[in-house]
């Protein structure tokens, strides 16, 4: 045998397991691919049922506002009653405070007109006393 034909037996062989590597390859690529296939529809099985399960959740939820909005709009009535009952309850405190100022500004003038009518009836005391002591002198 030659230097060439054992170079080419060498080439034969290394292409032989070249081919037997890429074979190993191909096959193992093949399962990968396979299971993630089976993966992608287990998945795809699993995102249909989350589907169906999410719409019956909006479904419910929509029932639920629809529900809610029907309340809320019956409450209103009554939110706007306590409202004006708030107001009133302002109103009659803002009465009585007017009332409780009137009556103080009242005190306050009778004590004025007390005092006042105090100190003339002790002028006219001192008038009547000074009077009377000086025609006692005469």
């Amino acid at each position: 045998m030659t230097a060439g034909q054992i170079a080419g037996l060498i080439a034969a062989i290394a292409f032989v397991v070249l081919v037997c590597f890429i074979g190993m390859f191909l096959s193992r690529l093949g399962k990968t691919l396979e299971e993630t296939t089976k993966s992608i529809d287990g998945l795809s099985k699993d995102v249909d049922a989350l589907t169906h399960e999410l719409e019956n959740v909006l479904g419910n939820t929509n029932e639920l506002l629809e529900d809610l909005n029907k309340k809320s709009s019956e409450l209103d009535p009554a939110v706007k009653a306590i409202a004006d009952l708030g107001q009133s309850a302002s109103d009659v405190n803002a009465a009585a405070r007017q009332f409780t100022d009137k009556l103080n500004a009242q005190h306050e003038s009778a004590k004025q007109g007390r005092r006042l009518l105090v100190n003339a009836g002790k002028k006219a005391a001192l008038n009547l006393f000074s009077k009377l002591h000086r025609s006692k002198e005469n």
